[in-house]
């Protein structure tokens, strides 16, 4: 973990965002689908913190996150937006397989909670139980998220909401 640097995804170029849309889309179905790097580069514009992990100049992670004030739409943000004021949402985190395990996931949410603990904001996010993503709901839990809530929108695809009060 010495050699991993952390860089504002906003500032990314095009073979970076290329880099990062083959992540997500290799997390469906966990991960909902983006079907263009436009709509990548969309979502990363209206994000209000989003970066992406290296070591050694190789690309290991990224996350994309949204603040209660975004204009972005999705049924699981809107959910936390109904139940908070304010707060921070977690949208996507993706790690490269051969990146997996080795604490990153844990770096970049560490560095979550340093900037929600100073405004006692709430980290939101959801996990999918249709199909379920049992790596990230152990993780999740791990990171002291409170499961809150269940929604499913048929029977393929449900997810659970977490909550992490600072």
């Amino acid at each position: 973990m010495n050699d991993i640097q952390i860089h504002d995804l906003k500032k990314a170029d095009k073979g970076i965002l290329k880099e990062i849309f083959k992540i997500n889309e290799g997390y469906n179905p966990f991960l909902g689908p983006l079907e263009s790097l436009d709509n990548l580069i969309e979502l990363i514009k209206r994000s209000n913190y989003s970066v992406f992990l290296t070591n050694k100049e190789q690309i290991c992670a990224f996350l994309v996150s949204f603040r209660e004030n975004s204009s972005y739409q999705s049924k699981n943000y809107e959910f936390f937006k109904n139940r908070f004021e304010r707060f921070f949402y977690i949208d996507r985190i993706g790690v490269v397989e051969s990146f997996k395990n080795q604490g990153l996931g844990t770096f970049i949410y560490n560095k979550i909670d340093a900037i929600c603990i100073k405004d006692k904001l709430p980290i939101c996010a959801e996990v999918n139980i249709v199909p379920i993503n049992e790596e990230s709901i152990k993780f999740h839990e791990k990171m002291g998220f409170k499961k809150v809530s269940e929604a499913y929108s048929n029977s393929n695809y449900g997810v659970r909401y977490y909550e992490k009060c600072m």
